[in-house]
C-alpha cells in the first residue's frame, strides 16, 4: 500500500516532542477553521427555506409563519428545512433572521464564515475571567488539566449541547490564551495550575485523557462530577521501580 500524505503526516506529528505535538494541533486547528469557513454546507440550503419561508408568508416572518409557509409549500410538493432545523444550524431564530438579512447583499459562504468567527471568538471579545472559569470548567469535567486537544473537543462538546437546546454559546477557542499569554502552558501557569499537574497531561501513553473523554462525551450534563470529585477519583501516579544494576 502506497504512503500517503496523511500517513507521512503522522509520523512527522509523532516524532515531535509533545510541546510541539501541542503547537503544531493548534496550528493545525487554526488552519481547518480557515478552510471551513471558506466552505458552503448547509448553510445556503437553510437560507433557500428562509428565503422561500418569506416569499409564502404574509406578512413578518415569525417561527409560526415560518411554520405555516413550510405547510404551504408542502401541500404543493416543494419541501423547505422544519423550524428546529434552521434554529439549530443558525443557533437561534434572531440569526437566522440576520443571516437571511445578510443573505441579500452576500453570499452563504460568508455568512457560514461571519457565524463560525463568532463561534472561535477573538481575544478582545472574553475577559480574563471568562477565560479563567472556562478553563477551570473544563478541567473540572475532564479531572485533570487539559491538552489543547481535549480542550478543543470538550468546547466543541459543550456549543453541540447547547445548540442542540436551541441555545447561543459562546465560549472562547485556545487561541485567546495562546495569544495572550504565548503558549497554552504560560497560560496555564497564569491560571493557577501546577506544574506539576501541566506536565502529568504531557505523559505519553496516558490512558486517562481517552477514558475521561470518552466518559465525558456520553455523560449527560446532570451527571457529570463536580470538579471536587472528579480530582478525588483522579488516580494516584506509580512510582517506576528502580531496576538495580549488577
Amino acid at each position: 500500500m502506497a504512503t500517503t500524505a496523511t500517513d507521512l503526516l503522522l509520523v512527522a506529528f509523532c516524532a515531535l516532542a509533545p510541546e510541539e505535538q501541542e503547537e503544531a494541533f493548534a496550528k493545525l486547528a487554526d488552519v481547518r477553521l480557515q478552510r471551513l469557513a471558506g466552505e458552503e454546507d448547509q448553510t445556503a440550503f437553510f437560507l433557500r427555506s428562509l428565503q422561500r419561508a418569506e416569499e409564502v408568508a404574509e406578512g413578518a416572518l415569525s417561527p409560526d409563519a415560518y411554520r405555516q409557509a413550510r405547510r404551504d409549500l408542502r401541500a404543493s410538493g416543494e419541501e423547505i428545512a422544519e423550524l428546529n432545523a434552521v434554529i439549530r444550524h443558525f443557533g437561534s431564530w434572531r440569526q437566522a433572521k440576520e443571516a437571511l438579512e445578510l443573505a441579500a447583499v452576500t453570499t452563504p459562504r460568508k455568512i457560514e464564515a461571519r457565524f463560525r468567527s463568532r463561534r472561535v471568538g477573538k481575544v478582545h471579545r472574553y475577559r480574563e475571567q471568562t477565560l479563567k472559569e472556562t478553563l477551570e470548567r473544563c478541567a473540572a469535567d475532564l479531572g485533570h488539566v487539559p491538552l489543547v486537544i481535549e480542550f478543543e473537543r470538550w468546547r466543541q462538546r459543550e456549543v453541540e449541547l447547547a445548540k442542540a437546546q436551541g441555545k447561543e454559546l459562546f465560549l472562547p477557542s485556545d487561541s485567546p490564551y495562546r495569544r495572550r499569554w504565548g503558549s497554552w502552558e504560560r497560560a496555564l501557569l497564569h491560571f493557577g495550575f501546577t506544574t506539576e499537574a501541566i506536565a502529568e497531561r504531557l505523559e505519553p501513553g496516558r490512558q486517562q485523557s481517552n477514558e475521561s473523554l470518552e466518559r465525558f462525551q456520553f455523560a449527560r450534563p446532570s451527571e457529570r462530577p463536580p470538579a471536587s470529585d472528579a480530582r478525588a477519583a483522579r488516580p494516584r501516579r506509580l512510582s517506576r521501580p528502580k531496576t538495580r544494576i549488577r
